[in-house]
């Protein structure tokens, strides 16, 4: 049970980072409006794929599977909420 805790604690942290290393990148450009839009359509493609893959590896019914399950469907969830965040912030 702790290793699924610590699996999504630590997809949570990387997929923080992750998204901070994006949106940085963001800022620092001269056209912030059009890479905050990218940054964004790369963090809901992500939570696309970690959501699949993570669907995946829940079928195989291991214990290393679930805990890389568990790491799929927590890494998008910081970007993707703070994406909607920073559109909401940019465009409304």
């Amino acid at each position: 049970m702790r290793a699924i805790w610590v699996a999504g604690i630590g997809g949570l942290v990387v997929g923080h980072i992750l998204w901070l290393a994006g949106i940085s990148a963001a800022i620092a450009s001269t056209d912030i409006p059009m890479w905050v839009l990218v940054v964004a359509a790369v963090s809901f493609v992500i939570a696309i794929a970690a959501g699949y893959l993570g669907w995946r590896q829940w079928q195989q019914k291991s214990r290393k599977a679930e805990v890389w399950a568990v790491f799929c469907w927590a890494l998008p969830v910081s970007p993707v909420l703070f994406s909607l965040a920073v559109l909401g912030v940019t465009y409304l």
